[in-house]
């Protein structure tokens, strides 16, 4: 029998991208962050609800320095010297370790601005995620602009990206020159200015893996920022982490019925129509339920199902007995990683006071904090969104249907009302205007006409107008190119109106311009696209 929940106020937040450029928006606006993340902190510090059997509040305090430990580690394998750590209020965002666009990047940015002097910024870098393959949209112009894609790296379906290794040196000099060539045939050079800079970086001086790769570039190109990375395998091995499993999974099957339940009712709600958003549902057999979380062994990661009787499976292979104490050495060797749900929520509830997410986390988290309300007893601390829409400085970029839409007037015009565009003083034309005219006015009065009179009219004015578009043959010629120039134009609209180039074609000074626009509460703060919002 499914869960029954208590009824569900599902926020209708506008969690809408800008579509125009450049633009951003955050809900709740980023004054507000600071001030939320340490209510939230005070609230969940303070709470005395059990997880695994430790209160809340408890847990977190045992894990932060654990976990800033580990972001202060990674950070420094990255090249960087951390600046001095404060955790009074700890700020949090995450995403994959991937080539991301601006609207993704911002997050990075807007986190390192608002951090205040007794904080922590953490990026929680996604890396149990899977990827069949890292590519990157580049602009190439052969007489039609279009989007062309450049591999940097194959993954695969059930490898892990903390399992992939990084691309070779040569390999990423093939990816530079591959990226190279398709931007030399873009005639504005303002395309290519970010890359120049960028391409100076590469290879990446860090080497573990694709992860630290993809991270230490980006951490390159922004230069020195006030937050920590933290790959989310090393917070899986964490005790604190290993509580929060342990909880869901002792008692797995109550877990997937509430969580099955509260995504039919998000999706009925919000109109979803695809199982699998904003996550699939978790399988319930009669022995086995499946809990959100993967396990990760030899380079593959499976689903993760608890029998009644405790034992654990990976997929359909047994790999432990749940014990009962979550610090068992037999439990804390499996390498157990959280899907999205229950990665934000132990984000939300132990490790940070406010997590930023995106637009698709900020609209699936609404699932997570019924999940979690439910489950747990908890009512979930608030969270925040930010996005950010640019598109790349092509000239005399954006739609020109208006233009189209004149001519095409002006091509019927050209081609039923010939004489409209031929001289009064074209003489043999001219003739021909008359009769043409004579003709319609007998037609319009219809003085006396037999059918047969009407329809040898039309012909002979259809056959006028025939003789009389000779005439203007070169001007119909001339709209008609300009009519396919401005289908080109259209196609090339897909490009410059397209927000999802790799953040290294970008200054981060663009980026930047934005998160002070925000920050400041200007025109782009306002949670509405702005259009045309100038950089200060």
């Amino acid at each position: 029998m499914d869960e029954r929940l208590e009824p569900i106020i599902w926020p209708d937040l506008d969690l809408e991208i800008p579509a125009a450029s450049p633009a951003a928006v955050a809900i709740p606006p980023v004054a507000a962050w600071v001030p939320q993340a340490r209510a939230a902190r005070a609230a969940l510090d303070a709470s005395t609800v059990p997880i695994g059997g430790v209160p809340l509040g408890e847990l977190r305090r045992r894990a932060r320095d654990g976990f800033v430990r580990l972001a202060i580690e990674h950070t420094r394998r990255l090249g960087i010297t951390p600046s001095p750590v404060e955790t009074e209020v700890v700020l949090a965002t995450g995403h994959q370790p991937l080539l991301v666009h601006p609207g993704i990047w911002v997050k990075y940015l807007a986190l390192s601005r608002v951090v205040p002097p007794d904080g922590l910024g953490l990026n929680l870098i996604v890396d149990s995620d899977v990827t069949d393959e890292v590519v990157v949209a580049v602009p190439r112009d052969d007489g039609v602009l279009r989007r062309v894609q450049v591999p940097l790296a194959r993954g695969s379906p059930y490898t892990p990206i903390e399992a992939l290794a990084g691309p070779t040196a040569d390999e990423w000099r093939q990816f530079a020159a591959t990226v190279d060539g398709h931007l030399a045939t873009i005639r504005d050079t303002g395309v290519a200015a970010a890359w120049t800079h960028a391409r100076r970086l590469l290879p990446p001086a860090h080497g573990e893996g694709l992860t630290g790769q993809i991270t230490a570039l980006r951490r390159a190109l922004e230069g020195r920022r006030s937050y920590l990375d933290l790959p989310v395998s090393a917070i899986s091995g964490t005790a604190a982490f290993r509580r929060f499993a342990w909880a869901i999974m002792r008692d797995a099957r109550r877990f997937a019925q509430i969580h099955n339940t509260v995504l039919a009712a998000y999706r009925d709600h919000y109109g979803v129509r695809t199982a699998a958003q904003p996550f699939p549902d978790l399988a319930l057999i009669p022995d086995r339920a499946e809990v959100p979380f993967w396990y990760v062994a030899g380079s593959r990661r499976w689903p993760v199902f608890v029998e009644a009787g405790g034992a654990i499976f990976a997929d359909e292979r047994e790999i432990g007995l749940l014990p009962d104490d979550p610090d068992a050495s037999g439990f804390a060797a499996l390498a157990i990683r959280p899907r999205a749900l229950t990665l934000t929520a132990f984000a939300r509830l132990v490790t940070a006071d406010l997590f930023i997410h995106g637009v698709g986390g900020g609209r699936y988290d609404r699932a997570t904090d019924a999940v979690v309300r439910t489950f747990f007893g908890i009512d979930p601390p608030a969270y925040a969104t930010v996005t950010a829409t640019l598109f790349l400085p092509f000239a005399g970029g954006g739609s020109r249907e208006a233009e189209r839409q004149r001519l095409l007037r002006l091509l019927l015009d050209l081609q039923h009302n010939p004489d409209r565009f031929l001289s009064p003083d074209d003489g043999p034309h001219q003739r021909l205007v008359d009769e043409k005219w004579t003709l319609i006015r007998r037609l319009e009065t219809g003085r006396a006409l037999t059918r047969k009179e009407r329809r040898e009219a039309t012909r002979r004015i259809r056959e006028l107008n025939a003789i009389l578009q000779v005439a203007v043959a070169d001007r119909v010629a001339e709209i008609q190119e300009e009519l396919d120039r401005l289908d080109r134009h259209q196609a090339d609209v897909e490009v410059t109106s397209y927000r999802g180039f790799p953040f290294f074609f970008f200054p981060v000074a663009d980026i930047d311009a934005l998160v002070g626009l925000l920050s400041a509460g200007g025109p782009a703060a306002s949670g509405a696209p702005t259009a045309g919002a100038a950089p200060p």
